[in-house]
């Protein structure tokens, strides 16, 4: 159940990596949401049995622990639209 629950959230993670850094930068802005809209997701692709649901929580929980290292990493924008650096600047890839 860990591996598939890891495989789910690395092939979210490729989706993650695909979008354009506005896009990343709202999705690590906006994180409860995005992991409620995650957990709700892959329970419904996933349900009927035990250990599809608790691959769907294992996954929710990968994709949340990488939302928050993403945040750390890259950042994310303020309530006023202001991006606030993480470790990495990535203010002149947005413009």
């Amino acid at each position: 159940m860990f591996s598939m629950g890891f495989v789910v959230a690395l092939g979210l993670l490729v989706m993650f990596a695909r979008l354009p850094w506005r896009g990343k930068l709202w999705l690590t802005s906006h994180p409860l949401t995005v992991d409620i809209a995650v957990f709700i997701g892959l329970s419904a692709l996933h349900w009927g049995t035990f250990s599809g649901l608790m691959v769907a929580a294992i996954g929710s929980l990968f994709c949340s622990i990488t939302l928050s290292l993403a945040k750390r990493v890259i950042g994310s924008f303020d309530q006023h639209g202001n991006y606030t650096r993480g470790f990495l600047d990535v203010s002149q890839r947005i413009q």
